[in-house]
């Protein structure tokens, strides 16, 4: 079936001084419904015939439309008049004023269809409206045709006209979208990097661009699944990347998409012993000091430190669980606490067994001579001026403070001195602008 009888086509088209170009275009894409685009000076020749001093007629558009077998009537088009087709800003403004009918039109299903036809008129009006469409769901199209007058450089002779391009902006233009999506993801704006893909993806005809852009939508929310600790979805989306690897490198270039494929790699492994393990482990430690490192290179450090402090806490159960057999410390045997604080906390015991926060953990630890409770102690975690009393006097915990950079980097050294690690060892993402890439 034919392009322009397996749709319903909306046809924008800017119009100039001769009806014949535009008439083509009719009689090509045989649209539903037609939005002319003139100037003052040239609106009348949609309608009117034109006579010369000569006494040559010009017939009308929708005169020669008709001669053309191609009839269009009153309830079909609409006129959209441009102040002055020599200035571009001004038409790019006024061209604005479009862009609803377009996204109705092209909402009612998958067989209506936009063409924008930027022939006619002046240049100015041809590159404004080339320029708005290119972010319309869209198709480009432009009469030429093989005769021209002044020895193949004039304009197309009457009778020789023809349709030389049928472009989509988005197949076209993709790039565009691949470094919007770059800017994005590397922000760690993983959901917005995401629709980005996702809807030019699905503007997009041609399908290799259509799977080049389905690989980044699912490495961005891979990653944004990574951000809300869904780490299985995250590890299935990765697995996708995986297999996606040529439209990832032919979307990205091969020396930055082998780039990408080693880091996802690696991440993939981490949420795979993430998966396999019962919390808490070290891995899991890992992985909420690599999520408040994300969350303080986003400048958020109230929820940096928050999760900062959930690894800290995390780090004093691993530790009593692989060192001393503490499985939860939630519920916590008071025959398994030392004597010196047994007294303190049989009180609020229930059945025998005690609930332990944060600094609780730590002492019991201090107290069965673990080395990373002394060392909790050494780096002042427990005493008044402890910088974990930024996190409880912050608004996502007990007050309504604002926490500082200082105070991050303060609880960042001690965090990674308490699990005997460094930001280096951390899971991380791979950065997409080379620019930013360095040593990465």
């Amino acid at each position: 079936m034919s392009l322009q009888s397996d749709r319903s086509n909306f046809l924008v088209c800017t119009v100039g001084g001769s009806p014949e170009p535009i008439v083509k275009a009719l009689t090509r894409w045989r649209p539903v419904r037609v939005c002319f685009v003139p100037t003052a000076l040239t609106k009348r020749s949609i309608e009117n015939d034109s006579v010369d001093p000569g006494g040559k007629t010009t017939p009308s558009i929708l005169a020669a439309a008709k001669a053309a077998d191609f009839p269009l009537d009153a309830g079909r088009y609409d006129i959209h008049e441009l102040s002055d087709g020599e200035d571009l800003a001004l038409c790019l403004t006024e061209l604005q004023r479009l862009t609803g009918d377009v996204e109705r039109w092209v909402k009612r299903d998958g067989h209506f269809r936009v063409v924008v036809d930027f022939t006619g008129g002046t240049k100015c009006m041809s590159a404004a409206v080339s320029l708005h469409a290119s972010r319309w769901p869209c198709v480009f199209s432009y009469v030429g045709g093989a005769q021209r007058t002044k020895d193949g450089v004039g304009v197309v002779e009457s009778g020789h006209e023809r349709v030389v391009q049928q472009v989509n902006p988005w197949d076209a233009l993709g790039y565009r979208t691949v470094e919007d999506y770059i800017v994005l993801f590397d922000q760690h704006a993983f959901l917005a990097a995401a629709n980005i893909a996702s809807v030019t993806m699905r503007r997009m005809e041609v399908q290799e661009r259509k799977r080049e852009l389905a690989v980044l939508e699912q490495l961005a929310k891979a990653l944004d699944a990574w951000d809300r600790f869904d780490h299985m979805t995250s590890r299935n989306r990765l697995e996708i990347v995986t297999r996606s690897r040529n439209d990832l490198c032919a979307v990205l270039g091969r020396p930055r998409g082998d780039h990408v494929l080693a880091r996802v790699k690696q991440l993939a492994e981490h949420l795979g012993r993430l998966a396999q393990a019962a919390p808490p482990t070290r891995h899991h430690v890992l992985d909420l000091l690599a999520n408040a490192k994300r969350r303080k290179d986003e400048g958020r450090f109230d929820d940096a430190v928050a999760r900062l402090y959930r690894a800290i806490e995390a780090i004093a159960q691993v530790a009593l669980k692989e060192g001393h057999g503490v499985e939860s410390t939630e519920k916590v045997p008071l025959e398994r606490v030392p004597e010196s604080l047994r007294a303190t906390w049989a009180s609020r015991a229930d059945e025998g067994v005690v609930a332990l926060g944060l600094q609780d953990a730590y002492a019991l630890l201090a107290n069965l001579n673990d080395p990373v409770g002394q060392k909790f102690g050494e780096k002042g975690l427990n005493g008044a001026t402890s910088p974990l009393t930024a996190r409880n006097r912050s608004i996502l915990a007990h007050g309504f403070d604002r926490v500082s950079a200082n105070t991050f980097d303060s609880l960042w050294a001690s965090a990674l001195a308490l699990a005997e690690t460094t930001d280096t060892d951390l899971p991380s993402l791979p950065v997409l602008d080379e620019s930013l890439r360095g040593d990465q």
